[in-house]
């Protein structure tokens, strides 16, 4: 026991000393001491450890106590104080309201701060309570809308040309889009109009022809007055041709240079074929006739090749009618509104990208309320400008697309009112 008293008080000297102490017990251990060898090293080790924290514990103490009152600044706090430099120069630059200093100092200290890196919880509460009056002094104008019009910086490599902004590449998006539209449009009528006006007067020109070949009938006698009609009818053959031909050039547009081949049905084709079969029995007593068969035959092609033209002309026209002029007139007026409404949202700094979103919707819309009124509006006038008045009512509704729903919703209220409607009571029969 009085051994393991004299190791003990050696414990917190020196290394050497402890050692040596620890080599004169572990000989007198060997030599038959009680004192275990194991409760002396546990004793050593852990004078150590105590010593090694007192000489620490000072130096960290106060750099844990610095720490604390520090306060990590996130990224979107970084961002939030970079916008209100943003704001408060825009309203230096425009004298769009009247700064109050107190304001503009926090704004300003809030940057100096976070320069400095001693940010706290009481200067970002600080910030943000001026920040949210900062906003709402210069609202509707905020930071987004300011960077899509105003450029931040300078182009690149020294260049004096400033970078463009999304309302710029707006503006030049709508407005060459816009021209496209608009292209669209004036060749759909023009085609439309060509197609029309030749449709027209080949139903015209063939009901002419038909009076005017009645009337040679009827001049047989009247050789004078047979040639002049005659006369005439070959020049309503030329001008019919003419159209005819033009109509049938008109079709291949849409058929993408396609036309078509006039072949006859079976049941016509073996018919014919039957008859000049029964006519080569004879051929050489037959010649007329097998000559007026093929002259038959050829013109019944004809006009079956002429009134497919004529029954496709009619679709063609019709869907332009009722579909894609309706749609392109009321595109183009949605295009017009956009582009309006672009010029007011960028004179007054509130174009954002949620302005975008709702000009990208404004077309899809004006597209289809000029379809629907080309659903609606169906004139049975066939003169080729009584189109036109269709079509000026889907490019109004293409421009002012709130109103053709406004119509709508007042129409479906007042089927639900009538349908709700109870049913008037029977008059009671009168008393004799």
């Amino acid at each position: 026991m009085g051994r393991t008293g004299d190791v003990a008080p050696t414990l917190g000297g020196d290394k050497r000393t402890t050692i040596t102490a620890i080599h004169a017990n572990f000989r007198h251990q060997q030599q038959g001491s009680w004192v275990p060898f194991y409760f002396i090293c546990r004793s050593f080790l852990a004078g150590m450890l105590k010593r090694k924290t007192n000489m620490t514990s000072p130096t960290t103490e106060p750099q844990n106590k610095n720490d604390d009152k520090k306060l990590q600044v996130s990224a979107e706090m970084e961002l939030a104080i970079n916008d209100g430099q943003r704001l408060l120069t825009y309203i230096s630059k425009n004298g769009v309201a009247s700064l109050d200093p107190d304001l503009s100092q926090a704004i300003i200290d809030a940057k100096c701060v976070l320069a400095n890196g001693h940010w706290s919880a009481e200067e970002e509460n600080r910030f943000l309570i001026n920040y949210d009056k900062l906003a709402k002094l210069v609202y509707p104008v905020t930071v987004e809308s300011i960077n899509a019009i105003i450029p931040q910086k300078s182009g690149q490599n020294g260049a004096k040309k400033p970078e463009q902004t999304k309302a710029d590449k707006a503006v030049g998006w709508y407005r060459r889009y816009t021209m496209v539209a608009l292209l669209l449009m004036l060749l759909a009528q023009l085609y439309f109009m060509l197609g029309y006006e030749l449709r027209t007067n080949l139903t015209n020109m063939f009901e002419k022809r038909e009076a005017t070949n009645g009337q040679i009938a009827k001049m047989a006698k009247d050789e004078a007055q047979q040639a002049e009609l005659e006369k005439s009818l070959e020049i309503q053959d030329q001008e019919f041709d003419a159209n005819y031909k033009l109509l049938m050039l008109w079709n291949k547009v849409w058929l993408v240079g396609g036309g078509f081949d006039g072949k006859l049905p079976t049941y016509f084709a073996a018919r014919y074929q039957h008859e000049k079969d029964v006519l080569n029995e004879q051929p050489e007593q037959n010649a007329e006739k097998l000559s007026e068969l093929s002259l038959k035959r050829k013109l019944h092609e004809v006009r079956i090749v002429y009134f497919e033209n004529i029954v496709s002309a009619d679709f063609v026209l019709h869907a332009f009618q009722a579909y894609v002029l309706p749609l392109l007139y009321g595109l183009l007026g949605a295009f017009i509104y956009v582009l309006r409404s672009l010029m007011v949202e960028i004179k007054s700094l509130t174009y954002t990208f949620d302005s975008e979103i709702r000009f990208r919707l404004r077309l899809t819309l004006g597209a289809l309320g000029g379809m629907i009124i080309g659903w609606f509006l169906k004139p049975d006038d066939a003169g080729a400008m009584a189109s036109l008045s269709p079509m000026a009512l889907a490019f109004l509704m293409g421009y002012n697309v709130d109103l053709l729903f406004t119509l709508m919703d007042k129409l479906v209220d007042n089927i639900k009112q009538s349908i709700d409607k109870p049913a008037k009571p029977a008059p009671a029969p009168p008393i004799k």
